[in-house]
């Protein structure tokens, strides 16, 4: 017999015992005769033989597979998360199922059904319907349903109605911290460009901004405030809108470090120069914000913190520890060359 191909059938049926007997062998059941015992290790050393994962995850009611669903790989905020939550997974012994919905809520749907079919430990889920600012009836349903054999970890998110693990970055303090920021540089007419207005991130950050202005006594102008989305062609069509009005920011937050990008492109072809212009900021500290010209002041997302704490709160979820909690990861300013004091 080729060690290669041996299998628990094959030692069983070579030591004259079931099956289940070698399967309770291999776990370190202690309902087994020493005689039974030692004959069978005889030959699991004889053959080299070591059971195969999904007969392990069997044995054990565990997979050591982790699901991770995003909208968006190509967007480097949620590709470092996963990275960052992807190394401290494999030190923890666990193996990542990366999920792209492609901003698509039936690929989602498909995505949660097959994980949960495949059984996986954990599924953790960003972007998507976890980010909708109303939550929709059937997808609340659906993930209730799926609750019911697999745990979730939203990340970033949260849904009405929908009890589970979540974790999230402090946005709203990020944004506070920029506003606070551009203020002590002599700023006082400020922006805010790109996000889409039913998303949670965008709303914490639009609603951040106007408590940031009241609690330093700046007027808002509802004309500096422009929807997008999250793309540098998003920057680039917001900075066209704002740069026709008769009155213009002297300090702009982009949405994010794409956003961002795309503002300083437009401005740049408008004959503006930035900073000296106009001070511009991203958010999120993506690796463009460092190759940008001139290097973006943007929020830091924390991004190894927030990788630990996603894989710290699976062993907690699979160790039965606690019940449903919420974990908030601090964000951080950094500050680069995009801003001028005025």
């Amino acid at each position: 017999m080729e060690k290669s191909n041996v299998t628990v059938y094959d030692i069983a049926k070579e030591a004259n015992v079931s099956p289940a007997t070698v399967s309770r062998i291999l776990t370190g059941n202690a309902a087994v005769s020493d005689e039974k015992r030692l004959r069978v290790k005889a030959l699991i050393d004889k053959y080299d033989f070591k059971p195969n994962a999904l007969a392990r995850s069997l044995s054990k009611k565990e997979s050591k597979t982790l699901g991770f669903i995003l909208p968006d790989i190509t967007n480097p905020f949620f590709s470092t998360v996963f990275l960052e939550a992807e190394k401290c997974a494999l030190e923890a012994g666990y193996t990542m199922m990366l999920c792209d919905s492609m901003n698509n809520n039936d690929n989602e749907s498909i995505h949660l059904k097959t994980l949960s079919e495949k059984q996986v430990d954990v599924i953790i889920i960003m972007g998507g319907r976890v980010n909708d600012v109303r939550t929709r009836t059937e997808y609340a349903e659906e993930m209730n349903k799926i609750l019911k054999s697999t745990p979730i970890l939203i990340v970033n998110g949260k849904m009405t109605g929908v009890k589970c693990h979540k974790i999230a970055t402090d946005e709203e303090h990020g944004m506070i911290q920029l506003v606070e920021y551009l203020v002590s540089i002599g700023h006082s007419k400020i922006g805010l460009i790109g996000g889409r207005e039913n998303v949670t991130s965008s709303y914490i950050k639009y609603r951040a901004l106007e408590e940031a202005f009241r609690k330093n006594n700046l007027q808002l102008n509802k004309e500096w405030m422009i929807y997008g989305d999250y793309s540098i062609e998003s920057g680039i069509e917001s900075m066209k809108k704002l740069l026709k009005k008769r009155e213009k920011p002297t300090a702009l937050i982009a949405i994010n470090d794409f956003v961002a990008i795309g503002a300083i492109r437009a401005a740049n072809e408008a004959g503006l120069d930035i900073p000296k212009d106009m001070s511009i900021t991203g958010f999120d500290d993506s690796y463009i914000s460092e190759i940008a010209h001139p290097k973006l002041t943007t929020v830091n997302q924390n991004y190894k913190e927030l990788g630990k704490e996603i894989i710290n709160t699976v062993l907690d979820i699979t160790s039965k520890k606690g019940g449903d909690t919420t974990k908030v990861i601090d964000t951080k300013l950094v500050v680069r060359d995009s801003c001028l004091s005025i």
